[in-house]
């Protein structure tokens, strides 16, 4: 940015809310400048060192961070040599990744009162504005009364925050159920939190019976992938998951949304038509689509003849999506600050893409240069900048809480797609495009708990009519048109 915008984004944020906890934010960070320099050179005491009160459970290059945080272990204040042993072991694990989004599950376990966990809100809110803008959820796992009461909150700004974001969780079986849960985590555990709690049990049966009926039932998924953790329990689904649960291909955007856009690298003149993203299509063809998707039958849905089928499923990605691509956060922050923002719209857009996390905003970038290569061919299919951003506005941002007032703010979001998609215009989308085979066939063992000969059209099509998305005279037509 030039130094105009610069000062202007400065003025901006003196007078927006960059989030709840705006007025600490400042101090904390040139504070947290000073503790990154004594972590260097502090020594953790032996005591902490022995039951460390932070562990990360995810791989480290998730794009969703776990944190399992262990109350029995952090130590009294009044302890100061282990207290600041705990404070920089916290810095020490967070902040090398945090720029990604995050959990935090608090164990609140043989914990009779709340002070453990205000002692450690009021550490945390002392840490700059990454802690708290990718922070995704507070996980309380054992709460007592007193803590599902509401001892854990007040009324300053940093409790409001956690009140905003904190669930409870009762037992580790129930914890079990988050989507990000892994088995492997189990065995992390302290042996005090597994005393404390024997669901665990029923977590280890679980697991048992979920890979006995695997090894019976999905031929398509080899021995070691059917016992990996990652596959424990869950679903197998091409639209509507976490945007980090997507394979990537090798630039990291999603290799759905590759396979999508390359449709329209490879016949430039699907461009062309008339109403493209913004006219409708077949809903069964897209259930065949996303069937292929699944399988990543590259050659099937480069054959596809709709481009409005193509288009339709490149919306679907993205209206999907369990979290929007402009996060919940960002959404909230757009609505509490309208009236600045709509004073100030370029400036605001350009902060926009400064605190979105990183993963989506590239994403968001290819996305929008791709989107203004379709823009360049206006003349024929007839949509604008403006008509893309009201097709896209809706797509991009959503509340987590439907509610009649977002219909108020429809017109500042698609005001604000339209900036960027002005000024990412010559975005080079190209780039991030994997080189892949148009081969008609595919290993389905690259797709989990999907049968093994999933290899032709008339396969796809037995697996959504299974599902009663195509009738046999849609199937009679797709065959007719497709092979």
């Amino acid at each position: 940015m030039d130094q105009s915008l610069n000062d202007a984004e400065a003025f901006l944020k003196q007078k927006i809310k960059i989030n709840p906890l705006k007025d600490q934010m400042l101090q904390n960070q040139k504070n947290y400048e000073i503790q990154l320099q004594v972590a260097n050179y502090f020594k953790k005491s032996e005591t902490y060192t022995k039951k460390p009160a932070i562990k990360l459970m995810s791989n480290e290059n998730d794009d969703l961070q776990v944190y399992f945080i262990y109350g029995e272990h952090i130590p009294d204040p009044s302890r100061k040599q282990d207290y600041d042993s705990f404070k920089i072991d916290i810095i020490e694990t967070m902040h090398p990744r945090i720029d990604k989004f995050f959990i935090i599950v608090f164990f609140n376990t043989n914990m009779m009162t709340a002070s453990t966990l205000n002692d450690f809100k009021d550490f945390y809110g002392t840490l700059p504005e990454k802690y708290f803008f990718h922070m995704k959820k507070f996980i309380v796992l054992h709460a007592n009364f007193i803590v599902k009461g509401g001892g854990i909150f007040g009324m300053n700004e940093i409790k409001s925050f956690f009140k905003k974001i904190t669930t409870f969780a009762d037992t580790l079986l129930i914890l079990s159920k988050e989507e990000w849960f892994r088995y492997k985590m189990l065995a992390a555990l302290p042996e005090s939190v597994k005393a404390y709690d024997q669901s665990y049990k029923d977590i280890e049966n679980q697991r048992k019976k979920t890979v006995l009926r695997k090894q019976q039932t999905q031929q398509a998924v080899g021995d070691d992938d059917i016992d990996s953790d990652d596959n424990f329990d869950k679903d197998s689904k091409i639209l509507g998951l976490n945007l980090h649960e997507y394979e990537r291909n090798k630039y990291g955007i999603p290799v759905i949304l590759d396979m999508l856009v390359q449709y329209f690298e490879k016949q430039p003149e699907k461009l062309k038509t008339e109403g493209l993203f913004r006219k409708q299509a077949a809903v069964y063809e897209e259930k065949v689509v996303e069937a292929a998707l699944a399988c990543q039958k590259v050659g099937f849905v480069n054959k596809v003849e709709n481009a409005h089928t193509i288009a339709c499923v490149f919306k679907q990605f993205f209206l999907k999506l369990r979290e929007p691509l402009m996060t919940y956060q960002l959404y909230d922050w757009v609505v509490q600050n309208k009236p600045q923002i709509e004073q100030n719209l370029e400036v605001s857009v350009q902060m926009l893409f400064d605190y979105m996390p990183e993963m989506n905003r590239e994403i968001l970038l290819f996305s929008l240069g791709f989107l203004y290569s379709v823009i360049k061919e206006q003349q024929h299919n007839l949509m604008t900048t403006y008509n893309m951003a009201v097709v896209f506005g809706p797509n991009f941002f959503r509340s987590e809480v439907v509610k009649m007032a977002d219909l108020g703010h429809v017109t500042l979001f698609v005001q604000i797609v339209q900036i960027m998609l002005e000024q990412k215009k010559d975005y080079d989308y190209k780039k991030m495009l994997e080189k892949r085979s148009d081969n008609l066939n595919f290993d389905a063992s690259l797709v989990p708990f999907l049968p093994d000969d999933l290899a032709n059209l008339d396969d796809i099509l037995d697996m959504v009519t299974d599902k009663n998305v195509v009738n046999e005279t849609e199937r009679k037509e797709l065959k007719a048109r497709y092979k």
